[in-house]
């Protein structure tokens, strides 16, 4: 049986969905996972190569952005997954080859590919073409998952996918806040607040001010139209995230403290963090595992088209070119907090 899976991403929405089957896959079989991330050079490009002779930090700040926003997603997933894994990157305008390179380094025997047709304004190279020539000459086994355009799932899987990316994202900034408090108890120097401090500010500006909205103006919504059954679940959800809030703020109480040096601010802080972070991975814990399966079951197409409408009108500031929150490198030190 296949012990060790190299899992192809590319940078679009759907990748998420990849993820999702891959660890889900290699749960199953007691695999472990190397996730792969071959980005086009962007100095090949007329916009890429100016960026590059005016700003060289620009430029290596944007072409690692694809890769480390992914790598960290997909990390992270596995993590809570249960599922061992590494990653690893290359800049590539030979996908195909790439990835059968990336399996041999890294001694994987099963390639595990998601394909996802002709989808319009997908910039993702991971198209039914890529997957094509992979199979061609492919020396391992290829495991395609088809994430196709156009079944009649379409719109949930690619609104889940979002949602999914987006809970990955939160997960990354909870570990990244654990990790940062637990370094700096163990080695007993002062943690890095200011870092706790903008992840903090990530966790109030997007999951509270714009996902959990648009989960409850949506999913939420749409699921108790369709059923009862789950009304009282979803009563508990809401009223997680009004208590999510409240734990967001006590955390930048403890970091204010913790920054005016305090003399417990420190105690402060580690318990501050574990009760948001328990608190947080419960329930998304609870949407995954209850509340997006049953939407699956019940919603409608159209649901799911207006879902799907709503999530994709934003995107995820961690990993975009906001100008109203400037959170492009904070994603690179969470990755490195995480190593």
């Amino acid at each position: 049986m296949y012990k060790h899976l190299l899992v192809a991403l590319d940078d679009t929405p759907l990748g998420m969905a990849t993820v999702t089957h891959s660890v889900s896959f290699a749960r199953a079989l007691g695999a472990r996972i190397t996730f792969f991330h071959a980005a086009p050079d962007l100095a090949a490009t007329g916009e890429g190569s100016m960026l590059h002779s005016l700003d060289r930090q620009a430029f290596t700040a944007e072409s690692d952005m694809p890769r480390h926003a992914v790598l960290l997603k997909a990390a992270t997933a596995a993590r809570i997954g249960g599922v061992e894994c590494s990653t690893d990157a290359l800049v590539s305008d030979h996908p195909a080859q790439a990835i059968l390179e990336a399996a041999q380094r890294h001694a994987c025997d099963l390639l595990f590919v998601s394909s996802h047709g002709r989808v319009p304004g997908l910039r993702g190279w991971l198209h039914s073409s890529v997957t094509r020539q992979l199979l061609q000459i492919a020396n391992l086994p290829v495991h395609v998952a088809s994430i196709e355009s156009n079944d009649e799932q379409a719109d949930a899987n690619r609104a889940l996918a979002i949602v999914a990316g987006e809970h990955r994202s939160i997960a990354a900034v909870l570990t990244g806040l654990q990790q940062l408090d637990r370094a700096g108890r163990i080695d007993g120097t002062i943690p890095d607040v200011a870092l706790m401090r903008q992840m903090a500010d990530y966790l109030r500006q997007f999951p509270a001010r714009l996902h959990h909205p648009k989960e409850e103006a949506f999913i939420f919504r749409l699921l108790r139209q369709r059923t009862s059954e789950h009304n009282a679940m979803l009563d508990e959800l809401e009223r997680q995230h009004v208590l999510e809030n409240t734990l967001i703020d006590a955390l930048f109480t403890a970091l204010a403290r913790h920054g005016h040096g305090d003399a417990d601010a420190a105690e402060a802080v580690t318990a501050a963090v574990q009760r948001l972070s328990g608190a947080v991975w419960e329930h998304m814990s609870l949407e995954e595992t209850v509340i997006f399966p049953a939407a699956r079951r019940h919603l409608t197409s159209t649901d799911w088209s207006a879902v799907y409408k709503a999530f994709s009108a934003h995107h995820d500031p961690l990993f975009s070119h906001s100008p109203e929150m400037p959170m492009r490198q904070l994603f690179a030190r969470i990755a490195t907090a995480l190593q």
